[in-house]
């Protein structure tokens, strides 16, 4: 995570209107970079038979199949996120093979914006205008991958991150 702040000069010696439309601007951004948080391949079933039912159970790795992790673009995660052929429901009776919190989500990278402006009116009323916008850049968040083999789209991202896309506000403040 990195943040900036800069501060326009206030152009105090310039005429009224100068000093007031161009002068005292402030911008500021905070980027994030991460690595997504990591999840377990389930079972799926409730195979293992103990109670547990399916939030216990993870799958059983195919030997020999590479798990083919974010191959290729970002574009092709959404469809192919991991190989679906790397892992099968756990055999009946037992927890399945394969680790937990074996595979990481995507990575997180967004970067959020303000531009602000304060006034100072007869020394006593201050009014601040700010426009933001979250994810400024609007880079794509991506939810965890559906990690059921037994499920049709086991393998694929459905839904997005935590990260929205683009938001924008603006506000304005009146303290007296």
């Amino acid at each position: 995570m990195s943040n900036l702040l800069y501060r326009l000069p206030s152009l105090d010696h310039q005429n009224v209107v100068v000093k007031n439309l161009l002068g005292g601007w402030e911008i500021s951004g905070l980027y994030t970079a991460q690595s997504g948080p990591p999840f377990t391949v389930n079972g799926g079933q409730g195979n293992n038979n103990s109670g547990f039912l399916v939030g216990q159970d993870r799958a059983d790795q195919v030997p020999g199949q590479p798990l083919g992790v974010r191959q290729g673009g970002k574009s092709h995660w959404i469809n192919s996120y991991l190989n679906p052929a790397a892992f099968t429901n756990n055999a009946y009776g037992t927890p399945g093979n394969s680790k937990k919190f074996m595979i990481q989500e995507a990575p997180i990278s967004t970067a959020d914006l303000a531009v602000i402006k304060n006034w100072t009116i007869q020394e006593r009323y201050k009014l601040q205008f700010r426009w933001e916008a979250f994810n400024a850049l609007n880079h794509p968040s991506f939810g965890q991958p559906d990690s059921n083999p037994g499920d049709s789209n086991f393998g694929q991202i459905t839904s997005i991150g935590a990260v929205a896309p683009r938001v924008m506000q603006g506000g304005l403040k009146f303290a007296f």
